[in-house]
């Protein structure tokens, strides 16, 4: 199936308008066909005083090129238009066109013949603008003014199998076999490709294709060069670290790259030799040592950069070989608490996957402390999946929530607080053969324990929402036993990786949809903190109480109606409340 590429769905180059001229520099050691590697002799990226930054002093916009691609509304490829131009061979309206446009120089790319009219794309700002300026300036031999019309564009490429073996062929011609370097270079001036293709490497679509093949048909590739494509963003080339693992040097010199955090993905490289020379970037660095460590930060093992060999630099000697340990599925600090902890959770969970989690109020301190977290996996949004709406409300995100009265509010305080909040939450069904518990810290004063998972939301539908977990608590001995005084819940979707996983490996007795949990039996966590329910009931009704204003003999009443479901009751209060049906005597104490 071809892969389409158009101006719809690639986005034109983002950049300042730029020159097509290669200026004079040094030979290319790696890529053998002449190219270059700097301008004016320039091998570093330090500014100097006298030299014009790239966009600064360059002319502004005609109206005509105007299009909203990116933050200076610039292009850098035009579509050339000559009405008529049909009637004329190809050599000849070139030739004029040249001729008239000296000493600018521009390269005709996909020149076509459509109907009575000719077209043609440059890649170059002024050579577009100064076509616009010769518009009905010139005389046909046949007497006819000759009208140019020019607008900023893109060719449409259809990636289908004919293109790639043209790509391929043209590679060929640029490989050096010896060195297994790639000249890739102002690849869409190829003359191979120009006539009939626009392999436009800044597309992501194209440069897709390209490595593809790239990789198909040299993964042992050690140098590959890609100046001068007008590249704005490399996240297209982040697959390089791992399908080009042998690649160690890259030319991306003279392109539109203008961050050095743009260079983050591709981190995984071990390059040894590094070109940025004529990027935007190099301009933000007046300090030459500032903008090696930075390069350093993501490629430690740059001896060369822009042309101008750097120190060694500082390594540890460790063998990069070396294997790491393999990872085991669940970690214990030590094996003394791995009873104590697994008998915790089991009794936690029977009770949390309940109908009744305020009986959860024993494993919790009387000073306990808790809050949730929720956000979405990347690539995913509350438009396109399940939404995590029940979560995200409470979710005390710090990067998100910016205020300090909201921050105070979301961390619930107090086992009755904390209980209230989990019994908002939907109902739950976890699996505990996707636990992984690790306990990093087991003192007789204080446990750790982080505990990440899967667990379903039952519900009337078969689309029941597959959650991600993870729960960090914090335990601390209590009478007889243990009781949680801090926990961090974090509640995302699950991955794809992860739904197919769990269907792999759920047990056949939990094939179908989860059941009802069983009747839960009193938390075990310590037999002294296993209130009895009489002294449960009646620290829910001083709790309700409080926080309804009501005297103690309605605020039981209201539990009592309730079946004491305490979020059930406030529900009720709420409700009741707001409609003034409450007696005044509820309120009198």
């Amino acid at each position: 199936m071809a892969i389409r590429a158009s101006i719809a769905d690639d986005d034109v180059d983002m950049s300042t308008p730029g020159s097509s001229g290669r200026g004079s520099g040094r030979f290319n050691p790696y890529f053998g066909r002449g190219r270059f590697v700097g301008r004016g002799g320039r091998t570093s990226c330090r500014s100097s005083g006298n030299r014009r930054r790239p966009g600064r002093g360059s002319p502004p916009v005609p109206s005509q090129f105007s299009q909203k691609n990116g933050p200076d509304n610039t292009v850098s490829w035009f579509k050339v238009t000559i009405p008529y131009g049909g009637k004329y061979s190809k050599d000849y309206i070139l030739k004029t066109l040249l001729a008239s446009v000296a000493p600018t120089i521009f390269i005709p790319l996909r020149y076509e013949v459509r109907g009575s009219d000719s077209s043609f794309f440059v890649d170059d700002y002024n050579a577009a603008e100064k076509l616009t300026s010769i518009s009905k300036k010139i005389t046909t031999f046949k007497g006819f003014k000759l009208l140019v019309k020019v607008r900023p564009g893109l060719p449409h490429v259809e990636i289908d199998s004919t293109m790639k073996e043209k790509i391929k062929a043209a590679m060929i011609k640029r490989f050096n076999v010896n060195l297994k370097a790639l000249d890739l270079s102002r690849f869409h001036t190829d003359p191979d490709l120009m006539d009939s293709y626009a392999v436009a490497l800044f597309r992501p679509a194209m440069m897709l294709a390209v490595l593809d093949i790239v990789v198909e048909n040299a993964p042992d590739l050690a140098a590959l060069d890609l100046s001068d494509n007008k590249l704005y963003s490399l996240d297209n080339l982040s697959v390089l670290s791992t399908k080009l693992p042998s690649l160690r040097v890259l030319y991306i010199g003279r392109n539109r790259i203008r961050d050095i955090h743009q260079l983050d993905c591709l981190e995984g490289l071990r390059l040894e030799d590094l070109m940025l020379d004529g990027n935007p970037l190099c301009d933000k660095y007046q300090d030459q040592n500032v903008y090696v460590s930075e390069v350093r930060k993501r490629f430690p093992k740059v001896l060369k950069l822009d042309g101008v060999d750097l120190p060694p630099p500082i390594l540890f000697d460790v063998n990069e070989d070396l294997q790491l340990p393999k990872s085991k599925g669940n970690y214990l600090c030590t094996e003394e608490g791995l009873n104590m902890v697994r008998q915790f959770l089991e009794q936690f969970y029977q009770l949390y996957d309940s109908d009744k989690r305020e009986q959860l109020a024993n494993a919790y301190h009387n000073d306990a402390m808790f809050s949730i977290t929720s956000t979405y996996p990347p690539g995913q949004s509350s438009t396109t999946t399940s939404k995590l709406v029940n979560y995200i409300t409470d979710s005390r995100n710090l990067l998100r929530v910016k205020d300090n009265g909201r921050r105070q509010k979301l961390l619930y305080q107090g086992k009755l607080a904390i209980i209230a909040c989990l019994s908002k939450l939907p109902k739950t069904h976890h699996y505990p053969h996707t636990f992984v518990v690790d306990l990093t810290l087991f003192t007789p004063q204080l446990i750790m324990v982080s505990l990440t998972g899967l667990f379903l939301e039952p519900g009337p539908t078969r689309n029941e929402p597959l959650r991600s977990f993870n729960r960090v608590l914090v335990i601390v001995p209590y009478g007889e036993g243990y009781c949680i005084i801090n926990e961090e819940l974090f509640v995302t979707n699950a991955t794809d990786e992860q739904s197919k996983a769990v269907v792999r490996t759920l047990p056949p007795a939990v094939m179908s949809p989860p059941t009802p949990a069983p009747t839960p039996v009193p938390v075990a966590v310590s037999p002294q903190a296993a209130f009895t329910d009489d002294i449960m009931k009646q620290q829910m009704v001083e709790g309700f109480a409080v926080q309804s204003g009501m005297n103690v003999r309605w605020a039981r009443k209201c539990l009592e109606d309730s079946n004491w479901n305490f979020q059930q009751a406030v529900s009720v209060f709420t409700e009741l409340n707001k409609k003034g049906t409450i007696p005044p005597e509820a309120f009198m104490k």
